[in-house]
């Protein structure tokens, strides 16, 4: 019997070390998957940000791109009044051509 406590005396240290750096371990590595989620949440949030920029951008786009915006240049600038039946729009891209 004496012998086993004698082993087991032995041991306690090692397994408290060997357990020590089995819990710091798993802190660690719970640690950097929660910088890792923090880091994917601030990039999503700048993806939002982006393609609401983005949105608003092809709004505005679009608003300088009218019809109207164009004939008012166009008289602004002393050009040649254009006529909105002579406007083309190719295709499904926002370019206009004239006749």
């Amino acid at each position: 019997m004496k012998r086993k406590n004698k082993s087991i005396k032995k041991l306690k240290p090692f397994l408290f070390t060997f357990i020590t750096l089995i819990w710091m371990g798993s802190l660690m590595l719970n640690n950097y998957s929660n910088h890792q989620t923090l880091l994917r949440n601030d990039l999503n949030n700048d993806i939002n940000i982006l393609e609401d920029t983005t949105r608003m951008l092809n709004a505005k786009i679009s608003e300088l791109q009218t019809i109207e915006r164009i004939e008012k240049e166009s008289t602004r600038l002393n050009l040649v009044k254009v006529q909105a039946k002579e406007i083309q729009h190719l295709g499904d891209s926002d370019k206009v051509a004239l006749r």
